[in-house]
């Protein structure tokens, strides 16, 4: 045992150098075999897939950045698109003003609408005129399409209107074919239709007639188209008559209002006469 020892001490390189040989030679022999390759190609196969992963996710990010960019982009240009299509629109509407008011002998303010509040009876339209623009309380309020109610409230640049689907609002008017007078109503039913009132049964008023203002009205001048007659139905002593108004307000955007103030004598008159009764034919005054 002590001379094996003593060989391994005095030949220890030489073991050593032996034992390195033998294992270079089996890491060769296994280099070539299919674990090591395998296991090559599983390394490879990782390190791609992490490269690809880090590839994907700063792709990721980048492309966020960029969506968020053309996020902004396209805002900008909805937001310039609202814009130009609200410009045309409302050049639309104001050329449709211009060219009425040319044809027409009144003064007549344009405005636009701004807010609306409706319900099932009192209706409201604000609109972007007022006292700096020469509007004025008890001023009617209308569109080429016809009339949409009166002032009934002025601040220094804006103004409340009653419009004509309005449980307070009445208004005198006249059909235009055999000129049979009335008084429009709003029953608060549907809104495009009012009611016509105190026409009597012997009357010749005809379905499919034209009823406009008449000069009788205490705040809009004569001639201003409201409707048209849709249905008549005989009563006792009236007809029930529906009118089916010019003026649609779901889309009501810009109104004229006519430079017409009420005649303080001639409100005072009508309230004062003891002839009238209370379902007089005269249209209401809030």
């Amino acid at each position: 045992m002590l001379k094996l020892i003593k060989f391994f001490g005095n030949n220890n390189a030489y073991l050593l150098l032996l034992l390195y040989c033998g294992i270079a030679w089996m890491l060769i022999r296994f280099e070539k075999s299919d674990p090591v390759n395998n296991l090559q190609a599983r390394s490879t196969e990782l390190r791609a897939a992490f490269s690809q992963s880090l590839s994907d996710l700063g792709h990721y990010f980048s492309l966020k950045e960029e969506n968020e960019k053309l996020a902004l982009q396209n805002s900008s240009l909805l937001g310039q698109i609202i814009h130009k299509n609200n410009m045309l629109r409302d050049s639309a509407d104001i050329k449709h003003l211009d060219e009425f008011v040319e044809n027409r002998p009144v003064k007549l303010i344009s405005a636009r609408v701004v807010d609306r509040r409706f319900d099932t009876r009192e209706n409201i339209l604000i609109i972007n005129a007022g006292r700096n623009q020469g509007i004025k309380k008890d001023m009617a309020v209308l569109t080429p399409d016809g009339l949409v109610g009166r002032v009934v409230l002025v601040s220094d640049n804006f103004a409340k209107v009653m419009p004509v689907i309005h449980s307070e609002f009445g208004v005198s008017v006249f059909s235009d074919s055999n000129n049979t007078h009335g008084v429009l109503r709003w029953n608060g039913k549907e809104e495009q239709t009012a009611q016509m009132h105190y026409v009597p049964v012997s009357s010749p008023i005809l379905t499919g007639e034209t009823v406009h203002t008449t000069d009788f009205s205490t705040f809009a001048f004569r001639g201003i188209p409201v409707g048209q007659i849709v249905e008549i139905t005989p009563d006792k002593q009236f007809y029930r008559i529906n009118v089916r108004l010019g003026v649609n307000f779901s889309t009501l955007s810009h109104v004229l209002v006519a430079e017409k103030t009420t005649d303080p004598e001639k409100v005072e008159i009508i309230k004062d006469n003891p002839a009238e009764g209370e379902n007089s034919p005269r249209e209401s005054n809030p």
